[in-house]
């Protein structure tokens, strides 16, 4: 990498407190979406759904701006393309309601796939062919 591939590495890379903050928000969105995951496959109301996913969405949300902010090539890298994928399994819930269990696991899974797969894969960006950031 030349030095100004470094340099811009350098400006990019995430604060102590950011990966804390990070980890913790990660945490918390693997908590409540498991809550929400168990509640769907025990048959809980939506009533009783409600609160769980929102919060599961808020979390969300929150791990996607920090992506973002981390690096402007995340949505067509591999770890977004995952992201958006893990999103449109939970969204289709709502469309195919009778399937819920099953999205809801082929989230859990693409999202775990996701967050583990090597840098290679994750760091790949469609628009360049090549491993960014």
């Amino acid at each position: 990498m030349n030095n100004n591939g470094s340099q811009e590495a350098a400006k990019h890379k995430r604060a102590g407190w950011a990966r804390g903050a990070d980890i913790a928000l990660r945490s918390v969105h693997l908590g409540v979406a498991g809550v929400l995951l168990g509640g769907v496959i025990f048959q809980q109301p939506l009533s009783v759904l409600h609160y769980w996913g929102w919060w599961t969405v808020g979390t969300g949300l929150g791990l996607i701006a920090s992506e973002v902010y981390h690096s402007w090539r995340w949505p067509y890298q591999g770890r977004g393309v995952m992201v958006m994928l893990h999103i449109a399994c939970v969204a289709l819930v709502h469309v195919w309601f009778q399937y819920a269990v099953q999205l809801m696991w082929a989230a859990l899974i693409i999202g775990a796939v996701g967050s583990h797969m090597p840098r290679k894969y994750r760091h790949w960006s469609f628009l360049d062919g090549q491993v960014m950031d």
